[in-house]
């Protein structure tokens, strides 16, 4: 299924002997936004990226992380059609831990980022090796 894999860095290889592995193709998360907004869309189809740093953005944007975190949703959700069209695969890679209650946030740094205001409430998983990681279509339309 196309859509966004939220995974945390910890849960993959190499750092982690069955740790899921990584997509090839990486680019940090500002060349991802500023690719998905060319014309042409740059990526082909059926395409697996592996995109990080967005930890990095929204916890540098300090008290300004809310208003940063909706413009990067509002971004991602105008590329929504094309990146469904094209079935991309995005892994989002996170330092830090992913925590889930009422709403997703990542415990990075000694803050809580709050990645809801992006991803939503995405669908937790585990692989056959109880890699946690969740998953949430392009529309971002779960939760908030």
């Amino acid at each position: 299924m196309p859509g966004y894999i939220l995974i945390e860095h910890s849960n993959t290889k190499p750092f982690k002997e069955n740790g899921i592995t990584l997509f090839e193709n990486k680019l940090g998360i500002l060349d991802f936004i500023r690719e998905i907004s060319q014309e042409p869309f740059p990526f082909p189809r059926y395409y697996q990226l592996c995109v990080t740093g967005l930890e990095d953005i929204l916890f540098w944007a300090g008290e300004e992380d809310r208003e940063r975190a909706l413009e990067i949703k509002k971004k991602l959700r105008d590329s929504a059609q094309e990146l469904e069209k094209k079935r991309l695969m995005v892994q989002v890679v996170f330092q830090g831990k992913i925590m889930r209650g009422d709403t997703m946030w990542l415990e990075y740094r000694g803050r809580r980022i709050l990645i809801n205001l992006i991803f939503g409430n995405p669908q937790r998983h585990s692989d056959v090796q109880g890699n946690v990681f969740y998953t949430t279509s392009f529309n971002l339309t779960n939760g908030i």
